[in-house]
């Protein structure tokens, strides 16, 4: 039986097809919509869990170096005569911690026997510190205990002749100076927003806004810094301590609304028009040349499998969307099934019919093949595009090693003929969703086994170096064709390719999947130029103290 028959006219059946290609588009992209606001909000809780660790990795970073930095002097001032404590003090200051505004050294009279500037400012000299009461307190505070004390918030001296937006709330960490007696105290002036904005600057975090707040003696919380500068802040997020000198600050973590739900779901929505659109036309197009040659082939179908196919457009949609965590499930099990079943006639055709049709009528079926072949691809990488941007976030440590190795050897077993040279390093445990970090690496060892030289063997070594305190730079170097220096920015852009890859296939999608990836998880991600030729790809990920599980045992065979 005919495939006319079930479809009506060949103009009907092309319509007919492409309407119910564009109906399953607009359904799905309004079902994906009321969907994406659960997506969102589970991606969040991960991505901020995992942020809130780097903020708190930051924050205890630097509070130990102040710890760190007390406790050399301490011990320096304890020993030394008080003539040779001035350039010991300068020689444990010369790196400062964040935030540090000056620092003294006073004998147990309050006679100032050093007074170092850690802010880069030349303070007037003094010859004895006279302390406001809450200093004076902290003073006999710790003197008595024989302990490091933290004061309560104030102003600096320093800051008082600033406009009132620029005077930072401060507060000042003294510690005692025993040698069997009580010599002094070494005291640190601190500008909380300074230290705020510093640390969490130098650890690299994104996407959050953070404030420090201290709790007084009275019981009432006080907020001493916010970054960035005037966010709002509206009591939600995670709450973490941080704990020095005996005192404990509160710091809330609060996500920043990167994209509102209304957008999303306009976005989702445009995204099912576009693409319905685009396989519909492609099913008319598909439809029209099968017509031109219908008349010079056997039909193939039989009545049962033609009804089967007809309505499989109508029926593939699933009642309940709520399961859905993105929209690029839904574009995957719906938006592609026309084209698979077009390459799918094609291909029966081709087969059915090829030894009796002409030459030109084989060069149409061998068009509409090629074409499909391309747009699935392109389809593939968009689901995966939209997949690293709203697929759930699951933080653990990751034993980066077994993970590229494991990589590689998924690479090497699917490549036919020369395979290339592959070197791991020695990489370090970092914090991150492994199927994710595991896609970063994978479509980075693909780019690199790629994109070389016609008849050149590709040559890569995965490695890894400390990127900022608390994070790794993770690098694939290759020996490939090269990055220009006006695209490596942009090489990371959804569908944009460096004039270096004209005539290597793809859509142009597989970087800008990596850089969604690495941005889930707080990071970076860049391309520097290999000495010697290729390019060096990397991404930074935050490192983890906790110890990964084992993952499973490669052995040399698998990596040959």
């Amino acid at each position: 039986m005919h495939i006319t028959r079930w479809f009506g006219s060949p103009g009907r059946r092309g319509f007919a097809v492409a309407g119910a290609v564009l109906t399953l588009g607009l359904g799905t992209g309004a079902a994906a919509a009321t969907g994406l606001a659960d997506a969102h909000r589970d991606a969040a809780a991960a991505t901020l869990e995992l942020r809130t660790a780097t903020v708190r990795g930051a924050l205890d970073t630097t509070f130990q170096h102040y710890a760190d930095t007390v406790e050399a002097i301490v011990a320096a001032a304890a020993t030394l005569p008080p003539a040779g404590l001035a350039p010991t003090v300068t020689r444990l200051v010369a790196d400062p911690p964040a935030g540090a505004q000056q620092i003294v050294l006073i004998d147990a009279k309050r006679a100032v026997l050093v007074q170092r500037s850690l802010d880069g400012t030349t303070p007037a000299p003094r010859t004895h510190l006279d302390p406001e009461p809450a200093l004076a307190a902290a003073l006999d505070r710790s003197r008595d205990t024989g302990r490091p004390a933290a004061g309560p918030a104030h102003v600096l001296p320093a800051d008082r002749d600033l406009p009132p937006a620029h005077r930072q709330q401060a507060f000042d960490l003294v510690a005692p100076v025993h040698d069997g007696t009580f010599r002094g105290w070494v005291v640190v002036s601190v500008r909380a927003g300074d230290l705020l904005v510093e640390s969490l600057r130098a650890a690299g975090v994104t996407g959050v806004t953070a404030s420090l707040t201290s709790t007084g003696a009275e019981g009432t919380a006080r907020e001493l810094a916010r970054w960035p500068s005037g966010a709002p802040l509206d009591g939600t997020g995670a709450t973490i301590d941080v704990a020095l000198a005996g005192h404990t600050w509160q710091v809330l973590v609060q996500p920043v609304q990167e994209t509102a739900v209304d957008a999303a779901a306009t976005t989702a929505m445009l995204g099912a028009v576009t693409l319905s659109f685009l396989l519909a036309g492609t099913v008319l197009a598909a439809e029209t040349r099968r017509h031109k040659v219908a008349g010079r082939v056997r039909r193939y179908s039989p009545a049962g499998q033609d009804r089967t196919q007809a309505t499989a457009l109508t029926d593939a949609a699933p009642t309940n969307f709520a399961t859905l965590t993105d929209f690029a499930a839904v574009a995957g099990e719906h938006l592609l099934s026309p084209l698979h079943a077009i390459a799918g006639y094609s291909e029966l055709l081709r087969e059915e019919t090829g030894p009796h049709l002409d030459e030109a009528s084989r060069g149409f079926l061998d068009r509409i093949g090629g074409n499909t072949r391309r747009l699935l691809g392109t389809v593939d990488e968009l689901v995966a595009y939209a997949s690293a941007k709203d697929a759930a976030l699951k933080p653990e440590p990751v034993d980066t090693t077994t993970l590229a190795l494991g990589v590689v050897a998924a690479r090497l077993d699917a490549i036919e003929g020369r395979r290339p040279g592959i070197d791991v390093g020695d990489l370090p445990p970092v914090l991150a969703d492994a199927e994710l970090l595991g896609e970063v690496l994978g479509r980075l060892v693909d780019n690199a086994a790629r994109f070389v030289r016609r008849g050149a063997t590709a040559g890569i070594t995965i490695g890894a170096r400390e990127h900022t305190p608390g994070w790794w730079r993770i690098e694939v170097a290759d020996r490939g064709i090269g990055v220009p220096d006006d695209h490596r920015a942009r090489i990371f852009a959804p569908f944009h390719r460096a004039p270096s890859a004209h005539g290597y296939p793809g859509p142009g999608l597989g970087l800008a999947v990596c850089r969604t990836i690495v941005a889930r998880h707080g990071g970076e991600i860049g391309v520097d130029p290999n000495p010697g030729g290729g390019s060096i790809f990397w991404f930074t990920v935050p490192a983890t103290t906790a110890t990964p599980a084992p993952g499973p045992e490669l052995l040399a065979a698998d990596l040959t």
